[in-house]
């Protein structure tokens, strides 16, 4: 329990930190973006647990479970930000075992989403 507790706890420090390193180049680059307030918004991070990291089959994988979700999802690792819906963007990423990739998701069913995605990333896409 108390192990699950800390784990909660260092995941939420996490996020806390990438969001505000995202701000921060954001504000630098001059890139901001707006959505309406009525989309729902989720973030969290996954962990990539194949011992090969995220391949060809685990990048078919996600886009397939995202397939027909009413959502955008992105993933971000080592500084890099791609659609979670492309393959190819997926694989650019070159997330290795243990890398720690945060997902945002904004649109329908934004946590009912991120859940699948991180029961699929827990199960290492069927390779564990």
């Amino acid at each position: 329990m108390v192990r699950g507790l800390f784990a909660c706890t260092v995941k939420d420090l996490v996020v806390d930190e990438f969001r505000e390193h995202i701000l921060d180049i954001n504000e630098k680059e001059k890139v901001y973006t707006s959505f309406p307030d009525t989309q729902e918004e989720y973030t969290g991070i996954c962990v990539v647990r194949n011992t090969s990291g995220v391949h060809v089959r685990p990048a078919s994988a996600i886009v397939k479970l995202l397939k027909g979700e009413e959502c955008e999802v992105s993933f971000t690792y080592a500084e890099k930000t791609v659609n979670a819906k492309s393959i190819m963007s997926i694989l650019i990423l070159g997330a290795p075992k243990n890398g720690e990739i945060f997902v945002r998701i904004r649109g329908k069913n934004s946590h009912r989403v991120f859940q699948k995605l991180q029961n699929a990333f827990e199960s290492g896409f069927g390779e564990l």
